[in-house]
């Protein structure tokens, strides 16, 4: 399976790297492709362009972008940051949810991050519970004790409590969807593809360096 998915992540690289010097030759069109938040959201580095990414282990739409994503955000450029938001939207994306702040807060999240989607949608595993959830990750050397400690933690519900508040913000209308720098929305049914919201992503990364750049020779020059 690990050689399977590797191969996966790779071809989507392959693809992305072409897809993404297409998208600095294509001009795409707010309300069209993509969408601007009415109320813009802070992002905690202003250093830094932030991509969110929002989505759900459960949603199907979401396991099929993960190798597209996956290989897209290793290569982003220094001045990017990546994050994800996990969607919640009923008890069973709340389990969802809790569980990727878990391995996240247990230094497991690389590992099993893609497992995660594979046991769900591959496999059809029924992860739908804090216990499946455990027993699941005992395969990744997760005592039972341990993954429910994290997953009652203080640190791991006020993460769900954020993500909870960042997706109401997103006013996204599914998954999975990318935010730009807390600025703009992509969603698969604007874009048109899971690889085409990419495109569009990279777009408005450029776009967002260059107002950076012209906001920084302004105020050089006042």
């Amino acid at each position: 399976m690990i050689k399977t998915v590797r191969s996966t992540i790779l071809f989507a690289a392959l693809l992305l790297s072409w897809s993404g010097s297409m998208a600095q030759s294509v001009e795409y069109e707010e309300g069209v492709h993509f969408s601007e938040l009415q109320i813009p959201i802070r992002t905690r580095n202003p250093d830094k362009i932030q991509v969110a990414e929002y989505f759900s282990y459960g949603c199907p739409h979401c396991f099929e972008f993960e190798p597209l994503i996956s290989a897209w955000h290793r290569s982003l450029p220094e001045d990017v940051e990546f994050i994800r938001t996990p969607a919640i939207w009923n008890k069973d994306y709340q389990v969802y949810a809790q569980t990727y702040y878990t391995i996240k807060a247990l230094k497991v999240l690389d590992v099993a991050h893609t497992p995660i989607f594979n046991a769900i949608h591959n496999l059809r595993r029924r992860l739908n519970s804090p216990q499946q959830m455990a027993g699941f990750l005992k395969d990744f050397g997760i005592a039972p004790e341990d993954f429910a400690k994290a997953y009652n933690s203080f640190g791991v519900r006020a993460g769900v409590q954020q993500a909870d508040s960042r997706g109401k913000a997103y006013r996204s209308g599914g998954v999975p969807a990318i935010i730009i720098n807390g600025k703009y929305r992509i969603e698969g049914g604007m874009a048109g593809s899971n690889s085409n919201i990419l495109r569009v992503a990279d777009y408005l990364i450029e776009k967002e360096r260059k107002a950076r750049t012209s906001a920084g020779r302004s105020r050089e020059g006042s």
